[in-house]
């Protein structure tokens, strides 16, 4: 089964952890092209940021999670990401250079 392992160091330091721990979600058995994977991985990932980032302040848990969602969505292999980018609404589109003038 494919996993994300999350080092949880300075994230853990900004929510007030004493020390770094890693954090494994697994992602192998989901579709994350579909809704519901993506929702099934978001839920997931909610989990593991919840006991990640316990132990600050509302406002440092709250930037702690934010963080580590978007480390766990960066971390996720690139097919695997424009998949759930996709289920998410996102449209990944080519980059063109827009020039003014």
């Amino acid at each position: 089964m494919k996993t994300l392992a999350i080092a949880v160091s300075a994230l853990a330091l900004l929510a007030g952890a004493a020390s770094a721990q890693d954090y494994r979600i697994p992602f192998g058995d989901l579709d994350l092209a579909s809704v519901q994977g993506a929702n099934a991985f978001d839920a997931r990932v909610d989990a593991a940021s919840r006991q990640a980032c316990r132990g600050g302040g509302p406002l440092a848990e709250h930037q702690c999670r934010v963080r580590f969602r978007a480390e766990a969505i960066r971390l996720l292999p690139t097919v695997r990401r424009d998949d759930y980018a996709r289920a998410r609404g996102g449209r990944i589109l080519a980059m063109v250079p827009v020039i003014y003038g």
